[in-house]
């Protein structure tokens, strides 16, 4: 159960494509057995360096037949003047191919979401899923790890908090009990000395949409590809709308799943998008006899158990398998909200939410206490150096402060969750540390752009909402966009209807994608 979990988890984080060319492609000359002493040499930017995978291969996956993995070096700051006085750093890449060889020449490069989070340390959990669509249309799958990013080099990991993140989750330290708001000061202590040491060995600014913009650019040309198809989840579509508007001229086609334009003010808009995707689960289950029986009144039972466990705090113990450990929490209500915002991402975990939120309300925490010890796993796979300079440079440097306080008050049940979480409060006072300045405006404009693009949105998405998706279509010509009934945070592989008509539109972008099939997935 806990496996499965893990599993079905695993996009919380992760997200979790002008001409045309159908000449075969010609075949990379990759050696899995490349020494390891090429990567510690002198580097020259531009070029792809074969290397063995430094990741878990999913089960049955051959190294040098399924896969060839290795590094594009690239400018650490891609942009600007002082572009080619600056440090080499190392993408980390992975390309799979489709049994017997990719058909097409234009493989589909994956974009991952967080920022931060690690395409290559979770495609062993996911390849299964990702994979098949893109094999079918005789592609190969490209996977890379962002600059910053997991097994890239060097990744901007904060190990400084996510270890008082664990140390804290009881409001224990030393054997001292701890308020929220001295949690917060140690938080932004830890994140102050991860930011000094990140600085002693990296240029924090140097890591934004328009820099990594650079580095797909460079894998592209790198790897030899006339042209290829984008495909981002999540934050991976505000990287690839930001590849759509630098370097149109290689991209064949783009899907946009689960859209995050960036014109929008992601932390503004959190918690009416979140109190969107409640209501949304209300709803459902009043319209469905089955769920409305077995969870009557749902949404006055969570809130009157939120209310409840804010006063009376639960202390639980909780595996996390992944970690090999058993740590204590303390649950309060913001701790239950929490958790359902999380597993509204997930099209499958979602039917699981009433069933959780009753239980909770009769003091049965088991089936929470596994997702809790899924969810505290999957911090592992985040770089939340890389996260902060993303979001304090593009998005958090263009959001109000004022503003986002405003608006937290007018959804007063949902404040305690987000006063003091890295989605909520706690970002504003992380960038006052982080200090490293902010991207031109021009990278905060809608993208203007004819390529062909897919855009897909899930109903029940508690941070991407549809809307966005229709937001960031008003200046994309050459879009089709679509809303999937039942769906959370991540369409194209959450059901068999988009993800056919994914594979439809990697096969003829220019073509309106059968849509036919929405009509038969219902949404309750």
């Amino acid at each position: 159960m806990v496996k499965r979990v893990i599993l079905l988890l695993v996009c919380l984080l992760t997200g979790c494509s002008t001409s045309r060319s159908t000449a075969p492609p010609t075949p990379l000359e990759v050696r899995p057995s490349a020494p390891a002493a090429v990567l510690d040499e002198s580097l020259t930017a531009g070029k792809f360096y074969p290397a063995a995978c430094p990741f878990a291969l999913p089960e049955g996956v051959v190294q040098g037949v399924d896969v060839d993995c290795g590094y594009v070096a690239v400018y650490e700051r891609q942009t600007g003047p002082r572009a080619a006085d600056s440090r080499i750093i190392r993408i980390a890449i992975a390309i799979f191919h489709p049994p017997g060889g990719a058909s097409n020449a234009d493989p589909v490069l994956y974009l991952s979401g967080g920022p931060g989070a690690s395409a290559l340390k979770t495609i062993v959990y996911q390849y299964e899923f990702m994979s098949k669509p893109v094999f079918e249309s005789g592609r190969d799958l490209i996977i890379f790890d962002q600059r910053g990013v997991g097994v890239s080099r060097s990744a901007l990991n904060c190990r400084e908090f996510n270890e008082l993140l664990l140390e804290v989750m009881d409001r224990e330290l030393d054997e001292w009990e701890i308020d929220d708001e001295q949690a917060v000061e140690m938080m932004l202590e830890r994140l102050q000395a991860c930011r000094d040491r990140l600085a002693r060995q990296a240029d924090l600014s140097a890591y934004d949409s328009v820099n990594s913009a650079a580095d797909v650019e460079n894998i592209r040309t790198a790897l030899g590809y006339e042209q290829i198809n984008l495909w981002g989840g999540s934050y991976g579509t505000r990287l690839a709308l930001e590849v759509m508007r630098l370097y149109p001229d290689g991209i064949r086609s783009v899907v946009l799943d689960a859209v995050y334009p960036p014109d929008v003010d992601l932390y503004q808009a959190a918690p009416a998008n979140f109190q969107r995707a409640l209501d949304r689960l209300y709803a459902s289950c009043a319209a469905n006899p089955v769920c409305t029986e077995a969870y009557p009144d749902l949404e006055q039972v969570l809130l009157s158990t939120v209310a409840r466990l804010n006063q009376q705090p639960v202390t639980r113990e909780i595996e996390v398998y992944e970690l090999d450990k058993t740590i204590q929490i303390r649950v309060n209500g913001h701790t239950l909200l929490a958790q359902v915002f999380q597993l509204l991402y997930d099209s499958r975990m979602r039917y699981f939410i009433p069933q959780i939120i009753y239980d909770v309300s009769n003091d049965d925490f088991d089936y929470m206490d596994k997702v809790q010890g899924s969810l505290i796993s999957l911090m592992e796979i985040s770089s939340r150096g890389m996260m902060f300079s993303v979001q304090c440079r593009e998005e958090l440097a263009f959001s109000d402060q004022e503003e986002y306080w405003k608006e937290l008050s007018a959804h007063p049940q949902l404040s305690g969750m987000f006063r003091d979480s890295i989605i909520g409060g706690l970002a504003y006072k992380a960038c006052e540390i982080w200090d490293v300045g902010q991207v031109e405006e021009s990278a905060n404009k809608p993208v203007v752009s004819d390529l062909p693009a897919l855009i897909m949105n899930g109903e029940y998405d508690p941070i991407t909402p549809p809307e966005w998706g229709y937001r960031a279509a008003e200046t994309l010509d050459n879009a089709y966009v679509y809303e999937y009934p039942g769906i959370g945070h991540g369409a194209s592989l959450a059901h068999p209807c988009p993800e056919s008509m994914f594979v439809a539109f990697l096969n003829n972008p220019d073509a309106v994608p059968d849509s036919s099939c929405i009509n038969t997935m219902g949404g309750e």
